[in-house]
């Protein structure tokens, strides 16, 4: 949990501030629809998102307005009983007022309640349910306290204005009626609120702020909520680290209240969610490792032909260990190995593991949370994993531990685990071998997970194929790929990262290898150049490139959510002082006009060129209305411009009986005459 209040503490706690949601049809409305091509996923969205995955996805509804159901269950997900005690539910359990939720590390869950409104709860969140009503008609009333954790929820709209959606934090209490809207909750108890559709008003110690859609604002203990901020979201590697991070090629401030999760450094990947100060500053708010740099690294699997104490011969290849080199026991000389490490700036392949294969299963390891323990199978993050006798177990596991998962994937399907541990701070990888089953979605050997644009995905796969799936469990639980790749039937594997040295010879630091006419090679590959090369190790040990693809083109890239002030010609003035250009390239989803809200998403190229990739309104301020006057009063004749047949160019002024004035005005006729006097 991200806090560690006891009961009486956290009830006491709620309810300092007020965060009204107010539904945003009043004075704005939605520009794009909702099933359109939804913006890139904030660091805090990344805790909510929710797909199947083992097996078809359970379609459950709420059977009564004063029940809400588990629509959605993913990982450990826990129930609070009357005693006091946790117990692990799935999705469909039902829930009442009175009852309080919880999930771990790696899980989420989704409560649907019987009006179709929808809360998410991201991991290691606690949610209590005051007060449910939910009904159709009528007022509905739904009341939730967030005790800690991120939430999404999205309100059903309700026409009677006594209907109540509150989401109650030690900060504050949120109210809905009809919108989208995120409360997070840090460890420092710092209440944020993110709101995606609709209009927020935040009321703390008699200030009060309005937010409309694509702003933050953020309450902590006693204190007044900050100025609404448009937000920031992207990804990108880091190539500074100090006051001013520069991620994905944009500097980004922290202060005192960044939340950093992960301990990246530089070159690492991550996630960045924050807002723009009023000078067009932009401050991080949470930045989230995504992965490590993968610059120099390398992997590859082959028959071991020497054991040294500081060096190993596999495959042909010499490769050092050290003492913090994990050497699987039992490995002799001609067992099937895999090797993982890094290429050192001497060229030298220094060993982090080297794992025993076995030649009956696809290997496998990942990191997920327990579930439940048997005496035959263990359930970890959806995945039954047999354990035998031989399985080594770290004692004092227990669950809701995180824990490390390697093992084999046998034939007949099983997923047999030779070693399970605590896994270390922050670790989230998995990677294993298996068949696909499915593309739609993807699933291999039983697993189901997602893809984004920049997983990799070698071409030419079908069902029944052979694949190696790399990725990362997303803070929900998610299964996010980042690679696949297709196997041959060649067990001898390689594959790692560095700079191009020379092309004819190709050596990439410091190794040389063979490419063939069925290599496929990125184009426009330079000396200098950051590369990916896999390949197989053939017999005498030389190594064959598969392929060979550029490293990290882009930096990264950020979405921005701002205000358009001004519009001259293919000029964009924004809000935050910023003018962009407007090229063919860009893809514009809506209709760009004056105090419309838009989200720009801008990527960063290696060289630091940035490319606007596009641009979605997601809202537009209603048209003022001028009301028509009245008609005058008294028996006479009243002067009117007539346009016959709707027609603008034909009209022409006419004097009409006060009785038929409403008629006029209602096919489209003025008062007053026309224009020039027609």
């Amino acid at each position: 949990m991200l806090t560690a209040w006891s009961k009486s503490t956290k009830v006491a706690a709620l309810g300092a501030v007020i965060v009204v949601i107010i539904a945003g049809l009043l004075l704005l409305r939605p520009a794009v629809p909702a099933n359109q091509t939804a913006p890139l996923n904030s660091a805090a969205q990344r805790y909510t998102q929710f797909v199947p995955l083992i097996g078809s996805a359970r379609v459950v509804v709420a059977t009564n307005p004063r029940s809400a159901v588990v629509a959605k269950a993913r990982g450990l997900v826990e129930l609070q009983t009357d005693g006091g005690q946790w117990v692990p539910i799935s999705t469909g359990q039902t829930l009442s007022a009175g009852q309080h939720l919880r999930t771990q590390n790696l899980s989420s869950a989704a409560l649907l309640f019987y009006d179709g409104s929808l809360a998410q709860l991201g991991p290691a969140t606690e949610v209590a349910i005051e007060e449910l009503n939910a009904q159709a008609t009528g007022p509905r009333t739904i009341l939730l306290a967030q005790l800690s954790g991120n939430t999404d929820h999205q309100v059903a709209s309700s026409s009677d204005p006594a209907s109540r959606y509150e989401v109650h934090t030690p900060n504050g209490t949120s109210r809905a009626k009809g919108t989208r809207f995120h409360v997070a909750i840090s460890p420092a108890l710092v209440t944020r609120v993110e709101v995606e559709e609709g209009i927020v008003v935040v009321i703390n110690v008699n200030v009060t702020v309005q937010v409309t859609a694509g702003q933050v604002t953020t309450i902590g203990p006693g204190a007044p909520p900050t100025l609404p901020a448009f937000q920031i979201t992207g990804e990108g590697i880091i190539t500074q680290m100090d006051e001013v991070w520069r991620i994905g090629g944009l500097d980004f401030h922290t202060t005192d209240t960044t939340v950093i999760i992960g301990n990246p450094q530089l070159g690492d990947r991550v996630a960045v969610d924050g807002h723009l100060a009023p000078d067009g500053t932009r401050v991080a708010d949470v930045i989230v490792l995504l992965s490590r740099a993968s610059q120099n690294r390398f992997e590859f699997t082959g028959q071991v032909e020497a054991i040294g104490t500081d060096q190993w011969t596999v495959a042909g290849r010499t490769v050092a260990v050290s003492q913090t080199t994990q050497i699987e026991a039992g490995i002799a000389v001609g067992d099937l190995v895999k090797v993982e490490g890094v290429i050192k700036p001497d060229g030298t392949w220094l060993a982090d593991s080297i794992r025993l294969m076995s030649e009956t299963g696809l290997p496998f390891e990942f990191t997920g949370v327990v579930q439940q323990i048997g005496a035959a199978n263990w359930t970890i993050s959806g995945i039954t994993i047999a354990v035998t006798e031989t399985t080594e177990i770290e004692a004092g596991l227990q669950v809701g531990n995180l824990v490390k998962v390697e093992g084999h994937i046998l034939p007949t399907g099983t997923w047999l685990a030779d070693e399970i541990k605590h896994a270390p701070e922050f670790e989230n990888r998995f990677e294993f071998i298996g068949i696909v089953q499915n593309m739609t979605p993807w699933t291999v050997s039983g697993v189901t997970f997602t893809t984004t644009q920049q997983t990799e995905i070698d071409a030419g796969i079908e069902i029944g194929d052979r694949v190696k799936v790399e990725g990362r469990l997303l803070p929900d639980g998610t299964w996010q790929a980042e690679e696949i790749r297709l196997l041959d039937e060649q067990p001898l594997t390689f594959e790692f990262s560095g700079q191009v040295t020379s092309i004819n010879p190709w050596v990439v630091s410091g190794i040389t290898f063979t490419v063939n006419s069925s290599t496929t090679i990125e184009s426009g590959i330079e000396i200098g150049d950051q590369v990916r090369v896999t390949g197989i190790v053939q017999p005498a040990g030389s190594l064959l490139a598969q392929r060979i693809e550029l490293v990290d083109e882009e930096l990264g890239c950020t979405e921005i959510r701002v205000k358009v002030v001004a519009i001259n010609g293919q000029q964009l003035v924004l809000s935050n002082g910023q003018t962009i250009e407007l090229s063919d390239d860009v893809e514009i989803e809506g209709q760009l006009q004056i105090s419309a809200v838009v989200i720009i998403r801008l990527c960063v190229r290696a060289d630091g060129t940035v490319v606007i990739v596009s641009i979605i309104v997601i809202f537009t301020p209603l048209p003022t209305l001028t009301p028509v006057p009245p008609p005058p009063t008294g028996g006479g004749k009243v002067t009117i411009c007539h346009y016959p047949g709707g027609d603008k160019n034909k009209g022409h002024t006419l004097s009409v009986g006060q009785s038929a004035v409403g008629a006029h005005l209602a096919h489209g006729d003025k008062l007053g005459p026309c224009d020039g006097g027609r």
